[in-house]
């Protein structure tokens, strides 16, 4: 099996590694994305690192309520299923 690295995703001067895993069940590599709702994440200006899927947020703005359909998610390039919330009202001081 071909050796596959991942990627890193930058934001907000903050960087997550994606390594992507082998599936025996589809017989393909897919990316091992972190659960940020387990593992809270906080860029170093505040904002929270969320998937597209997240969707118990009292103020997003998107039109299926969660955070990928929000205005105030932030990716890196269009299509990533990882960024950031710019919403001024979640942005948290980095203990």
């Amino acid at each position: 099996m071909p050796t596959q690295k991942g990627r890193f995703f930058t934001i907000d001067g903050d960087t997550v590694e994606v390594k992507k895993v082998y599936d025996e069940q589809i017989g393909q590599y897919i990316s091992d994305y972190p659960d940020f709702s387990i593992n809270k994440r906080i860029t170093p200006g505040g904002r929270r690192w969320v998937n597209v899927t997240k969707d118990d947020c009292p103020h997003y703005s998107g039109e299926y309520g969660d955070c990928g359909s929000c205005k105030h998610f932030r990716s890196e390039r269009p299509g990533d299923q990882i960024g950031i919330c710019d919403n001024e009202n979640l942005i948290l001081e980095r203990n």
